[in-house]
């Protein structure tokens, strides 16, 4: 989640530089759940009430809304799909666009991402999960990012959408990490969640979706 007048988050959502190669050192701090002080267990969420869980498996398949309700311009999809291709794809992630999405069953879209103001009052974005996977404590088979409209996936360099997709893919907050972080950090990269919007995913929240996919 990442509040819109620049405060720190409730739970745990960007200077444009290019994405440095994955840093071979280990990450200098643990940033992805379940960590030794952000640890609840993945449930069914909604807009307004969701622990941050992780998608549950390397090959993430997405969608951009294209229904009237929360649909994606098509200068927001194409800012999305190169966010993706830049700050995801260089991990062990591999990111693909799926034009027919599955909303049932086992192989659902990873993640569905959609641009409308409901639920988001006073913030940028939300991400929660739709559909926690039986028998593991913090996957989800299918999580909805919501961005605000209008050119919510643009403002900020692409920011607020690489934050969000961060909490899909399990990276948290500063104040979830462990050690505890400022919300601020310059090590957190995208996932800051203060009064700088940095719209690089960074090296140590790379290694450790390398560490966990």
């Amino acid at each position: 989640m990442l509040r819109r007048k620049l405060a720190v988050g409730i739970a745990p959502a960007i200077a444009l530089l290019m994405l440095p190669t994955v840093a071979a050192a280990d990450h200098i701090y643990d940033g992805i759940i379940p960590t030794a002080t952000y640890g609840p267990a993945c449930i069914n969420g909604t807009v307004t009430d969701s622990p941050v869980c992780r998608t549950d498996n390397a090959s993430v398949y997405w969608y951009a809304d294209s229904n009237d309700y929360a649909a994606l311009e098509q200068n927001d999809k194409d800012a999305l799909s190169g966010m993706l291709s830049a700050q995801y794809q260089p991990t062990d992630l591999t990111v693909t666009h799926e034009s027919n999405p599955v909303f049932s069953g086992s192989g659902e879209t990873d993640i569905i991402y959609q641009e409308e103001t409901d639920g988001l009052t006073g913030l940028y974005g939300i991400t929660w999960c739709d559909d926690a996977v039986n028998g593991e404590l913090y996957t989800c088979d299918q999580t909805y990012i919501r961005i605000v409209t209008p050119d919510g996936y643009r403002v900020e360099g692409g920011s607020v959408a690489c934050h969000e997709t961060g909490h899909a893919v399990g990276l948290v907050h500063g104040t979830e990490a462990y050690p505890v972080l400022d919300p601020g950090d310059d090590r957190l990269g995208c996932m800051e969640n203060a009064e700088e919007f940095p719209p690089n995913l960074g090296n140590n929240s790379a290694h450790l979706i390398n560490g966990v996919y």
